[in-house]
């Protein structure tokens, strides 16, 4: 049966009544900097003390909590690319377990502790201060204001008395940003969490995410052969460029679509000073690709991915090599750094529908779903998981990474609302142990 009134007015209730105490939540929790530690500026640190932090809370709110490292081979567990080289060492997953009743569902809340750098930022980056309706400062909008959203909507179910049955499995996790892959709600897939269904708290715009592209990251190491700029060594700059100008071609095709499929040349290192030639040049793109490519891949190579648009560009690279007598016999050194698959959850999908009709009781904008051209978690709890995944995250748009960073309140309370409500829609019970879903 679906949600009485009165039960939805408590919910909201207790929501209001904890918007300053949520607010500070976010405020401490930009004051702990969760910098990536592979971020490559000056302020890179770790997510450990934002995850011992967010542990308290998590048992003040009554969860049983575990904190583990994922695997030094995480991917190769998970079978998949992954960046190579990253260590978790002193990086912790926090996962929370609420038990809530005999029998019943059991849903995952997820979202990532870890921040990008925030080395020349135009604000104090860990101030967290409040001000003009916003929190401001890193990671207020990606993504510690969504881990509160979720911390803060259990929190009120539980002061609005709401009957629950089940259990709530809350993963902060880490190594999402900066060039990561995800290692932290892999290992979470890997260790055994799953749910019948997932809501990923990660997001822009409040509303419900049914889907995001894959990204595909390819780096180049192109040999010269280096020496005195006077003297005839083969500068690996312009041989670089050569490989370059192959890719810009597969650049063309693929942004000429509709939607386009961006390929951005992201890194193109070389040299020391200008009298010297370079004797190597680093070139890496970063390339989303749709799902469609990746039900290609499962359906051509078993592999739900990228494979064929990797063999594609292999090809278009080795016809470039071969053209060019100093390359044909000093190939480059072609290195997959990831392979992020896409994912996307059906409309109709129970979760998809609660999320939206919550967001509408709630007050917001509901029917307006979007499928991101980012790339995030929810596809590792889709595909890995193998759970009915929806996304939502009540950042801010524009924001995220940027110079400047906030969260609006007014959006954050939203979002406690309408996480809180479709948790109580997925695992609330009447007296008579019926679940407070609409019929199927």
């Amino acid at each position: 049966m679906p949600m009485d009134a009165a039960t939805r007015e408590r919910i909201f209730a207790a929501a209001d009544e904890l918007a300053d105490p949520l607010v500070r939540t976010v405020s401490e929790m930009i004051r702990i900097s969760t910098v990536n530690p592979y971020s490559d500026d000056s302020t890179a640190a770790s997510e450990k003390p934002g995850q011992l932090y967010l542990d308290d809370k998590l048992r003040a709110a009554g969860f049983a909590t575990r904190m583990f490292e994922p695997p030094p081979d995480v991917y190769a567990q998970a079978k998949m690319i992954g960046p190579a080289g990253r260590s978790w060492k002193d990086r912790p997953n926090l996962v929370g377990e609420l038990a809530l009743g005999a029998g019943g569902r059991t849903l995952v809340l997820n979202c990532h502790m870890d921040t990008v750098g925030a080395a020349g930022m135009e604000i104090d980056p860990f101030s967290g201060e409040v001000r003009d309706g916003k929190i401001w400062g890193r990671g207020s909008s990606d993504s510690k204001g969504n881990l509160a959203v979720g911390l803060f909507a259990v929190r009120a179910l539980r002061q609005a008395g709401v009957p629950l049955s089940g259990k709530i499995v809350f993963e902060s996790v880490v190594d999402e940003e900066c060039n990561g892959g995800g290692a932290g709600t892999v290992a979470c897939c890997l260790a055994g969490y799953r749910g019948d269904a997932a809501i990923c708290l990660d997001g822009i715009g409040s509303v419900p995410i049914v889907g995001c592209n894959g990204v595909l990251t390819l780096e180049l190491i192109v040999p010269g052969r280096g020496g005195h700029a006077a003297t005839g060594a083969v500068n690996a700059i312009d041989k670089a460029r050569l490989l370059a100008d192959a890719m810009d071609t597969i650049k063309a095709e693929r942004e000429s679509r509709t939607p386009p499929m961006a390929v951005n040349l992201g890194v193109f290192h070389a040299g020391t000073i200008p009298a010297v030639v370079p004797a190597e040049a680093r070139i890496a793109y970063n390339m989303i690709y749709s799902v469609a490519e990746a039900q290609a891949g499962r359906r051509e190579r078993g592999i739900w991915g990228a494979p064929l648009l990797r063999e594609h560009i292999e090809r278009v690279l080795t016809d470039a090599t071969i053209r060019d007598p100093w390359l044909a016999s000093h190939g480059p050194v072609v290195n997959w750094v990831k392979d992020l698959y896409p994912y996307a959850t059906p409309r109709d999908e129970p979760i998809v529908r609660i999320v939206n009709e919550s967001l509408r009781q709630a007050g917001g904008q509901a029917d307006h779903f979007l499928h991101m051209m980012a790339w995030s978690d929810a596809c590792h709890l889709t595909e890995l998981g193998r759970m009915p995944t929806v996304g939502f995250g009540s950042a801010s748009e524009g924001v995220a990474h940027a110079a400047v960073e906030y969260a609006e309140i007014d959006r954050l309370v939203l979002g406690v609302k309408t996480v809180a409500l479709a948790i109580a829609e997925f695992l609330s019970t009447t007296g008579r142990g019926h679940s407070l879903l609409r019929p199927q």
